[in-house]
């Protein structure tokens, strides 16, 4: 991916230059957490972009979600996702498209579920690389903390509404660059660098949207996908990354259960996790006119 070092999402773009903020920020990958990459921050449209290029094949082929498997969590989540799209007008017969879908977990979870027309794609994972699925026209396309991975979401959703049909829904999960900070102490895991090379504030994610046709039906500010099931929120999560030294490794691999019992906040969060959903996160259902 190329450096970016002007915005390329507002019609008034700030530069790194004039930059509300900036900070350097480590890889939470551990294979690369030698690694320090620069986000700023855009005075215009406050959204956060990645400065350095990277080589992301090199990035991606050692990418802990790789790991993702389709286990009890994983189906727990995927269940308030599957019901914030059945609210939106998902119905058994709708043909889906699941864009960037990593390893395929959620696609597997639609089948699961009774779904008989759900494909996926995904450009790293040569199992989703069949490109002859973006050659039709689906009634619901996902594509779920994707476009903060591209270098130009503005074309990725022109893309996205091109694969929609005409009334058709299109759902975009992204992290909120305007919950997110980049200014000393412990980066946000969020901003996940050097992966999210372009961080959306809610106003440049609607109105890209917007220039596509692409109208906003529903907009969720904090995680959609979160459970009273001890251990199983996003609070929970973020906290124990932190609390284990960043490494967002350690979210697939099994839990430590000694650090829980020896922090208060992780034993608190545990059971309450829930109630204090972490804003950095919103899922927006558009409708194409």
């Amino acid at each position: 991916m190329p450096a970016c070092t002007s915005c390329n999402l507002c019609d008034s773009p700030g530069t790194i230059q004039n930059a509300a903020d900036q900070w350097p920020v480590q890889c939470h990958v551990r294979r690369f957490a030698d690694k320090f990459f620069t986000v700023w921050r855009c005075r215009n449209c406050n959204s956060l972009h990645s400065a350095e290029d990277a080589d992301l094949a090199l990035f991606y082929a050692q990418y802990p979600l790789r790991r993702h498997e389709l286990d009890f969590p994983t189906r727990v989540f995927y269940g308030k996702r599957l019901r914030l799209l059945r609210d939106a007008g998902l119905l058994r017969t709708s043909r889906v498209l699941d864009y960037g879908c990593g390893v395929g977990a959620f696609v597997d979870f639609l089948e699961e579920s009774g779904f008989d027309h759900v494909v996926g794609y995904d450009h790293f994972i040569e199992a989703y690389q069949d490109r002859r699925v973006l050659e039709e026209e689906y009634d619901v396309v996902t594509s779920y903390d994707v476009i903060e991975h591209v270098d130009d979401p503005q074309d990725f959703l022109r893309m996205l509404a091109k694969l929609s049909r005409p009334g058709g829904l299109v759902v975009i999960g992204t992290p909120n660059a305007d919950y997110l900070s980049v200014c000393g102490g412990k980066a946000d895991v969020e901003l996940s660098q050097p992966y999210h090379r372009h961080i959306l504030s809610e106003r440049a994610l609607l109105d890209l949207a917007a220039k596509q046709a692409l109208r906003a039906l529903h907009i969720t500010r904090s995680t959609a996908n979160d459970s009273l099931i001890p251990g199983m929120s996003l609070r929970f999560m973020w906290t124990y990354i932190e609390k284990t030294g960043g490494m967002i490794d350690v979210a697939f691999e099994p839990i430590r259960l000694s650090t829980v019992l020896r922090s208060p906040t992780l034993v608190f969060y545990t059971f309450l996790g829930y109630f204090f959903p972490p804003p950095g996160n919103m899922v927006v259902v558009f409708r194409r006119d």
